[in-house]
């Protein structure tokens, strides 16, 4: 395997989006059911809140491995027509199904307004609505925004000085982690609209895609210290070991590490990963793990929509029961796995087929 087609083709970040997808699950339903609810777990769980930030790194990270090398010859068409053809199909589908089941099972009326925002993906830029419809769905709604802006994006990051890029990557950062600092202290808590304004706004989340795709130049242009290559795996086990003390010991940066604060150590993570030559990558590489990732996107966007069948098909006796959680789970990953199967590859395939009068890989 040659070195264009590794950067192509990092796996071990489909089972780490698969492991973030599955901790933003058990954030919303899995702590009140055994075994989740034992107090280290529980913990675990609940201060884990950088899990979306961490996806808007890789998600930076993944489109800058892959489009770097086109740079300035990247046709921000097909660009447009890859991305979105992933994403919509998927998150319609998803929406239709939860806008049935909120209206007949919840016997809910969702705004008009709300409808079209999430429609359009549009939600995450209006605070106040973002969560009113398929609540997860906000991230996807950031990760549009992302996809827009990403080929200007690209070729501004391509153009920074190497000698700059490390100074300009660390002012971005400084940036947004005192700007979401002074809003979580000053404005956070004092109601939906301020909060989804704090936590869910887009544009307060670029930052952290920005260092993702700044992580993926250094490696491609072999600009990393040959000391930080030779050690990988060390570094790899300090940042694995910052997770764990963030998680089980009590400390004052928990409230602020939703918004990108922890953008450095996602990329000591990703970066020591993609040198690793222990073996841990070789393993987080193997296949049956990798595939686990092409699940993540629908354990995502999915998992309000199964929740609401589910809850509606079982007794609300049956429904504190861990059986009930367990059913739930494994319900939503079939759904996932024969959605991924026999709707979103095929109609992939197609839309891409179609639009671009060609077979389009990935």
């Amino acid at each position: 395997m040659n070195r264009f087609i590794r950067l192509v083709y990092f796996y071990p970040l489909n089972i780490i989006r698969f492991g973030l997808a599955a901790g933003v699950l058990l954030f919303h339903y899995g702590t009140a059911y055994y075994p989740f609810n034992i107090p280290i777990l529980k913990t675990i769980i609940e201060h884990s809140s950088f899990r979306v930030s961490f996806f808007f790194f890789i998600s930076g990270f993944v489109m800058c491995l892959v489009y770097a090398k086109q740079g300035e010859n990247l046709l921000t068409r097909d660009f447009y027509i890859k991305r979105f053809t992933r994403i919509f199909p998927v998150y319609w589908l998803a929406f239709i199904a939860t806008l049935i089941l909120v209206i007949f099972v919840n016997h809910a009326s969702p705004k008009g307004l709300v409808i079209i925002l999430h429609f359009l993906g549009l939600q995450s830029l209006n605070p106040g609505y973002v969560l009113d419809l398929n609540f997860t769905a906000w991230s996807i709604s950031v990760d549009l925004v992302f996809y827009l802006l990403f080929p200007l994006l690209l070729k501004w990051l391509l153009k920074i000085p190497d000698s700059k890029i490390f100074g300009v990557t660390i002012i971005v950062w400084l940036v947004q982690t005192l700007q979401h600092i002074f809003f979580v202290e000053n404005i956070g808590g004092s109601g939906k609209v301020a909060q989804e304004f704090v936590d869910s706004f887009a544009l307060w989340h670029l930052p952290t895609f920005f260092v993702g795709m700044v992580s993926a130049r250094l490696i491609i242009a072999e600009n990393l210290p040959e000391t930080f290559k030779r050690y990988a795996t060390f570094y790899f086990m300090l940042s694995v070991l910052f997770f764990i003390y963030l998680v089980l010991i009590p400390n004052p940066i928990l409230k602020y590490v939703h918004n990108g604060l922890l953008s450095p150590v996602f990329a000591v993570f990703v970066m020591t990963l993609f040198y690793d030559k222990s073996g841990i990558a070789k393993f987080l590489s193997l296949k049956p793990l990798s595939r686990l990732g092409d699940l993540s996107f629908g354990i995502f966007i999915y998992q309000y929509p199964v929740w609401l069948v589910c809850s509606y098909l079982f007794t609300q006796e049956f429904k504190q029961t861990s059986w009930f959680f367990t059913i739930y789970c494994g319900s939503l990953l079939i759904f996932c796995w024969m959605a991924n199967l026999f709707f979103e590859k095929p109609i992939l395939n197609f839309l891409r087929l179609n639009l671009r009068k060609e077979p389009i890989k990935t």
